[in-house]
């Protein structure tokens, strides 16, 4: 594309500030995000930066404004209002497009592009780091959701970046567009849709699972247990069905061995172990019919320590297809 010099001087004129002022956002950014939220940041090339000025769309204030752009992925509609409180926090809002969050311009049967846009500046820190002119630089940043991020990243080049408008790309690209918003509606709407009577049911795995929950969160405290309390009651709900046990029969185990003061008195060993421990210390004998029984077909690997401190000397023939040993 041919670029008169008078435009090109305007870019390169700005572009080093604007440099400069990519770093800044990009360092203050990077310290405040959410850890699982994505960031990239672009500096508009001249091609694009000619043609919105040959556009007529924009004045004096407000050509620069998309120099520098940036963008905020985060997880869920819910996520925006986090982040837009960091980013308020933050920077300077000059201005946001759309205006509101409660009015749209657009038809309700109509799906633009309608991502929200910030415009904003960096706070002025009084340091003397930085040229004045960097705090009077306006730039936008945009906050989307990651189903908002993938749709404009898989249909931005078929949409944008063609010789030809193609009107049938363009209708499939918006319906993909409305069924990714009906998506994050489904979403924002869990806690509500899930109470629904028509859904709001269970099966066998859900409630045996979460009553191992509701168990160990009874009987440990929950500095000892993990985060992911659901794998964790996967791994127990396994190790009892592989002993041929009920969660029953667990608890009956760890409340007579914690009558002995050992179970859940224990403290060298992470709750799960704790559990294998105080299953051998109650009836040796369900651990060797697991260890010594052919006509088990299984792939399960029961797990000892050192720490658990058992002798399995008499079962070394097996040892290596039925435990996880660690010597």
């Amino acid at each position: 594309m041919k670029i008169v010099g008078s435009i090109s001087s305007i870019y390169n004129e700005h572009l080093e500030y604007y440099h400069i002022l990519k770093k800044r956002v990009e360092e203050l950014i990077s310290k405040k995000k959410d850890n699982r939220w994505h960031y990239e940041g672009r500096i508009k090339q001249l091609e694009s930066f000619a043609t919105k000025f040959e556009s007529g769309r924009f004045t004096k204030e407000n050509i620069f404004e998309d120099l520098f752009g940036c963008t905020i992925v985060v997880k869920n509609i819910n996520d925006v209002k986090l982040c837009y409180k960091m980013i308020k926090d933050t920077f300077l809002v000059k201005s946001r497009r759309p205006h509101s969050d409660t009015f749209t311009h657009k038809d309700s049967f109509a799906f633009p592009f309608d991502d929200l846009r910030l415009y904003l500046s960096l706070k002025d820190d009084n340091t003397g780091k930085f040229d004045s002119i960097i705090f009077s630089l306006v730039f936008e940043l945009q906050i989307k959701t990651f189903l908002q991020h993938a749709w404009t990243i898989a249909t931005h080049d078929l949409i944008y970046k063609t010789d030809r408008i193609n009107w049938a790309k363009e209708r499939i690209a918006y319906h993909v567009k409305a069924s990714l918003e009906q998506a994050e509606l489904t979403i924002d709407s869990f806690e509500t849709l899930s109470s629904n009577g028509s859904i709001n049911k269970v099966n066998a795995e859900v409630k045996r699972i979460n009553e191992i929950i509701a168990y160990v969160e009874e009987i440990f405290i929950p500095e000892l247990l993990p985060n992911d309390r659901r794998r964790f009651a996967n791994n127990i709900d396994i190790l009892i069905a592989t002993l041929n046990l009920e969660l029953k029969d667990l608890k009956k185990i760890i409340a007579a061995e914690n009558s002995k003061g050992r179970g859940t008195a224990i403290k060298n060993l992470s709750p799960f172990q704790i559990i294998i421990k105080s299953i051998i210390l109650h009836d040796s004998t369900i651990i060797s019919n697991f260890l010594t029984n052919d006509k088990i077909n299984t792939k399960y690997r029961l797990l000892i320590t050192p720490e658990m401190e058992f002798d399995f000397n008499s079962h070394q023939n097996i040892i290596k297809t039925r435990l996880a040993f660690f010597e």
